[in-house]
Parts: C-alpha cells; sequence; structure tokens
C-alpha cells in the first residue's frame, strides 16, 4: 500500500548532484521517499546513505564493493 510519496531512484548517489538530490529529498521526506541508491565506487558514502534513507535497493559498480557493502549494512542491521 503506498503512502503517497514518490519513490525516487537516485543514480550517483554519491556524486555532488546526488548528495544534492538527497538534500533536497531529506527535506521533504513527507513528498518522497528513496527507493534506490547507486553509486560507482564511494562504498562508505553509499553505506552511510543507506543507513539514513533505508532504500529498497543499492546498487555499486563491482561485485567486490557490492559484498563489502552488503557486509557492512547487515552488520548494522540495515535492510537494503
Amino acid at each position: 500500500m503506498s503512502d503517497g510519496r514518490r519513490k525516487i531512484t537516485v543514480l550517483g548517489s554519491t556524486g555532488s548532484i546526488g548528495v544534492s538530490t538527497l538534500d533536497v529529498i531529506s527535506r521533504h521526506q513527507d513528498r518522497y521517499q528513496v527507493y534506490a541508491l547507486t553509486a560507482n565506487s564511494r562504498v562508505s558514502e553509499l553505506q552511510r546513505q543507506c543507513e539514513k534513507f533505508q532504500p529498497a535497493a543499492a546498487v555499486v559498480g563491482t561485485a567486490a564493493a557490492a559484498a563489502v557493502l552488503e557486509r557492512n549494512l547487515r552488520a548494522k542491521g540495515v535492510r537494503t
């Protein structure tokens, strides 16, 4: 069931435009929900974003980076 907020996927969420987009979303959480985040290689930044926004999915550029992200998020109890 939808809560009326628009679901947003942010491509390149760790870059300057992605960070700015997430800043806007964080100020308007009544209107927007982060559905998915993507990043090429900044795993630690993507992890912080996942902890804050709890997206349904997160995608990184390599399998090795994905394994690190998954391990770190599980350790923190984040279900992304």
